[in-house]
């Protein structure tokens, strides 16, 4: 069962007519870093990384179509295979496969930050079998993938570890298309076969719109062929219920497709959005103070051509904002992330140059990413206009920041959205790639705060990593409006999903540890190992798995919304 701890630092006051409410959050959450060693977190940076139409006539050159194409079929047993191969710890908190699985790659027209006319590919992976939860009405899931730097990123390539897809894919595919869900992950556009030679990365206007473009070309696909006679399809039928995951960068992009659904009154099921950077305003100023994250030197990039796309505002050249000698590297590349560290077309964690006061994990004092004095006069703004949660005067962005990178991390920042469908937000209180006290702690108290004018809301903030709860004031688990009523909560899973993650965090330290050991090396040796092996896995091996066991178990739940597809 659920243990809620007492809010700490708060005024509290009764939250709604429900009796298992939390109360409201009245002033901003403190928000903590993750306590990990610096010296650390250059060796993890590596390994850690996973984040996530047609144009205009004036500037449309080409006339994109939608197609379809066979890519692989699994039988129960194939998928069962795969995930063991690809993901030890997955397939540890994977139930085993009810369905086999199709997979289908669909192209579909998009458009690019700008506007500009362009094309994506995605995935549709459909179920099949005897089972009964393997044919007739199947629900849809709609996945948002995590950062790629990788241009060749495919999510159809389940079962193929050589595709930088592939594992994440593979964990998919087995949760949710081997457990009858009709499946729909785009590759967003910029990737795979797409034409754009960027990608729109954490552009909320552009990146949900697709992720709609992309569900409405599957559901449209699945018409066709099933009026085609093709014997993929004929046992599956889109029962119009909707389910919407992401992480990282999908976590994101998750939230701001519910979002968007809702504003076109499309129905929704439930949503389950991820270790995302909800906050983004505030994250982004976060990191320019100096509490630099991992990954930083891919994000920058990712970030600042997407933005820059939009209005032409961030820079008036790219050797503006970054030094000379990586102004050139574009992501996505077809170049991994750590070739294109080991060729010296990135630095590896040195998003800042050293200063007097400023040194150790993300700063260098040669070879570092942001020019200083692009980040001069961001932390100028930073000063005049602060971000409210970050200045502790309330919960939103700045209200009017004046440097146009703050403005546009602004106008992506989803702080203030409030979901209407049943929500889990889920990550880990430790993350160093995507801080989770000040991304979903003040979406969290955000929540709170708006469940006394938004009675039926039902949504449920899980903490997965409870190894230093006693540590922490947070509670594990943050049941909002009437989430406290929803099935899980009286059972025991929520406590299964944290004793697994913990359980898996303890085994990947032993097994690193162990093997530094059997090197003949020292116990401290071992145990800096053990770390650096947990905080290189966090983000993107450990929260991101025991999230998906937490998504799926949220889902099975009997949400009772049904609406018609169409």
């Amino acid at each position: 069962m659920i243990k809620l701890k007492p809010a700490t630092g708060t005024s509290a006051k009764p939250a709604g007519n429900d009796p298992f409410s939390t109360s409201t959050i009245t002033r901003p959450p403190t928000i903590r870093p993750p306590t990990m060693s610096r010296c650390l977190l250059s060796v993890a940076i590596a390994s850690s990384l996973l984040l996530v139409g047609c144009g205009d006539d004036d500037n449309e050159r080409f006339t994109y179509s939608t197609s379809v194409k066979s890519v692989a079929t699994f039988d129960a047993d194939d998928i069962d295979d795969a995930l063991q191969d690809a993901s030890a710890i997955g397939k540890a908190v994977t139930p085993d496969a009810k369905c086999g699985v199709t997979v289908e790659k669909i192209s579909y027209p998009t458009k690019g930050s700008a506007g500009e006319a362009t094309n994506a590919t995605g995935a549709l992976m459909l179920p099949s079998g005897t089972d009964a939860d393997c044919q007739g009405d199947r629900p849809i899931l709609l996945h948002a993938h995590g950062t790629a730097t990788e241009r060749y990123y495919d999510f159809t390539q389940v079962g193929n570890l050589d595709n930088p897809a592939g594992v994440r894919a593979t964990l998919i595919a087995a949760n949710f298309a081997a457990q009858g869900y009709i499946v729909v992950v785009p590759n967003y556009a910029g990737y795979d076969d797409s034409d754009l030679d960027y990608h729109p990365y954490l552009n909320a206007k552009q990146q949900s719109e697709e992720m709609v473009t992309a569900l409405d070309t599957a559901r449209t696909i699945i018409k066709q062929q099933q009026a085609a006679n093709n014997a993929n399809y004929l046992n599956v039928k889109d029962s119009g219920k909707l389910f919407l995951t992401g992480y990282s960068q999908g976590g994101h992009v998750a939230m701001a497709t519910a979002q968007l659904l809702e504003q076109q009154n499309k129905p929704v099921t439930a949503i389950a959005p991820s270790s995302g950077p909800y906050a983004l305003a505030a994250f982004g100023d976060a990191i320019f103070s100096g509490n630099v994250n991992i990954g930083a030197t891919a994000f920058a990039p990712l970030l600042a051509r997407s933005l820059q796309n939009v209005e032409g505002k961030i820079y008036r050249n790219p050797t503006e904002l970054f030094t000379s000698q990586y102004a050139g590297t574009n992501l996505p590349n077809t170049m991994s992330f750590e070739a294109l560290i080991t060729a010296g077309k990135l630095p590896k964690t040195a998003l800042f140059e050293t200063t007097a006061n400023e040194s150790g994990f993300g700063f260098a004092d040669k070879n570092y990413l942001v020019q200083t004095s692009y980040r001069a006069n961001y932390l100028a703004d930073v000063q005049t206009n602060p971000d409210n949660l970050l200045a502790r005067t309330g919960l939103l962005p700045a209200e009017n920041p004046q440097n146009e990178l703050r403005r546009a991390l602004k106008d992506n920042d989803l702080r203030g959205y409030i979901p209407t469908m049943p929500t889990l937000i889920c990550g880990g209180n430790q993350d160093p790639t995507v801080f989770y006290d000040l991304n979903t702690g003040s979406m969290a108290a955000i929540l709170q705060q708006a469940n006394a004018q938004n009675p039926n809301l039902n949504v449920t903030v899980l903490d997965v990593d409870a190894t230093n709860d006693d540590d922490r004031d947070q509670s594990t688990v943050i049941p909002i409006g009437s989430a406290m009523s929803n099935s899980w909560m009286m059972s025991n899973t929520i406590d299964n999903v944290q004793a697994n993650f913990a359980s898996t965090v303890q085994l990947v330290g032993n097994n690193a540890a162990q093997q530094v050991i059997e090197n003949g090396d020292s116990e401290v040796e071992a145990q800096q190992a053990a770390q650096v092996a947990v905080l290189s896995t966090y983000h993107a091996g450990l929260v991101s798995t025991a999230c998906t066991q937490a998504t799926r178990e949220f889902f099975e739940q009997n949400f009772n919304q049904s609406a018609n597809p169409t």
